[in-house]
């Protein structure tokens, strides 16, 4: 657990790729990745079928920062050991919208009150809570999972996930589905067409691709309706909430989401900005500095997801197109919409939830990659 200054909660996050955290975005400054004083860095661990205790160790830390919304004050809390929160199961609710293992998860939250940690974390899945059809909303088994927390007398982070999850068997809403079906360029998509069909492409955020709404209009429906719904528990039972932003609910590309073929390297990963609505932004880009011919897709000498690096000429160490001006025009725009779609989404979450913190994910680069640039710009990060 890495305990950053001022920061008082640590987490316990169900997820299965260990490179993952969390950290607090309030007063987020997203084009500096600045995300302000009170960050909240999370260490995540695998996700499990039934309820399982993770364990983490406490640290003693002197102070810790409190941001107060009713009174906009901040002030300083001794405190003797870290809020530990503890990730419930993935599919705590199921896509058949049911309780996977009440009872397990029941004795499993009387255990962690015993063991004395603060509260659990609870994922809430936009494919099961509005599966059906663009409105319609069931919180049912969602509820009846806050209200056990709240009886324990322990406090609840919940995540809203905006991906689907092939691992829990979650998909995304049907009507989604439906509607990439007709139009599957709704989904990041590589230069050589497949789509990655486990969240919305950045690129439609403004544009009324589900059933004339735009996504943005939907996010903020989910937002305004959970809060609605869930309203005896905010800011007392429910202390926090994360905002899917990307695959896996992280503010990044799908760029590694093929398995590598060679187990001897870590594949480069490739860009997915081939979708028409991404390549018609990109072509109005280029042509706004006056190079329309750099607006017509993007590297052509970039390597393919399970390729090392420097097999092609886009990411070589010395006189890669990576560092040209072209380069540097495409990745910074590249970049830009994933900072944008956070700015978004994020700014959409903060104006409906004014009483709890909002949170997102963020990529962490793992150790032992030769050529880390490649996998961190390819996922949109420079």
């Amino acid at each position: 657990m890495n305990i950053c200054g001022t920061n008082d909660v640590g987490f316990c996050i169900s997820c299965k790729n260990l490179n993952n955290k969390i950290c607090n975005l309030k007063n987020y400054n997203l084009r500096g990745l600045n995300f302000g004083q009170s960050q909240n860095f999370v260490s995540p661990s695998k996700s499990a079928i039934d309820l399982s205790l993770r364990v983490s160790s406490t640290a003693q830390i002197k102070a810790a920062v409190v941001s107060e919304k009713t009174s906009k004050s901040t002030r300083t809390k001794p405190i003797n050991s870290v809020k530990v929160y503890v990730g419930l199961p993935l599919d705590t609710v199921s896509n058949c919208n049911t309780i996977n293992h009440a009872r397990a998860i029941a004795t499993g939250l009387k255990a962690l009150k015993l063991l004395g940690v603060e509260g659990v974390e609870l994922p809430i899945w936009w494919g099961i809570a509005e599966k059906e059809a663009m409105g319609k909303y069931n919180w049912t088994n969602y509820l009846a999972i806050v209200e056990m927390v709240e009886k324990l007398g322990l406090k609840l982070h919940v995540s809203l996930c905006f991906h689907a999850s092939k691992e829990s068997k979650i998909p995304l809403p049907q009507w989604v589905s439906q509607v990439g079906e007709s139009d599957p360029s709704i989904y990041f998509t590589d230069r050589t067409g497949k789509q990655y069909k486990d969240c919305l492409s950045l690129a439609v955020d403004d544009v009324p691709v589900l059933d004339g709404k735009t996504p943005l209009d939907v996010y903020k429906a989910f937002f305004e309706n959970f809060k609605s719904s869930f309203s005896h528990f905010m800011d007392s039972t429910i202390t926090g909430v994360s905002i899917g932003l990307g695959p896996d609910g992280e503010l990044r590309y799908p760029s590694h989401h093929y398995p590598v073929k060679n187990d001897s390297h870590h594949g480069a990963g490739e860009f997915q900005c081939y979708d028409k609505y991404m390549l018609s932004d990109l072509k109005l880009h280029a042509e706004k500095i006056g190079n329309p011919l750099w607006g017509l897709g993007g590297p052509h000498d970039a390597p393919a997801y399970d390729q090392s690096p420097l097999s092609e000429g886009f990411f070589r160490e010395n006189g890669g197109s990576w560092e040209t001006p072209y380069g540097d025009f495409f990745l910074s725009w590249y970049s830009d919409q994933l900072i944008r779609h956070g700015d978004r989404v994020l700014s959409l979450a903060a104006s409906t939830f004014e009483d709890v913190p909002i949170s997102g994910k963020i990529l962490l680069y793992p150790r032992g990659i030769n050529h880390v640039p490649s996998f961190r710009v390819s996922c949109g990060f420079l």
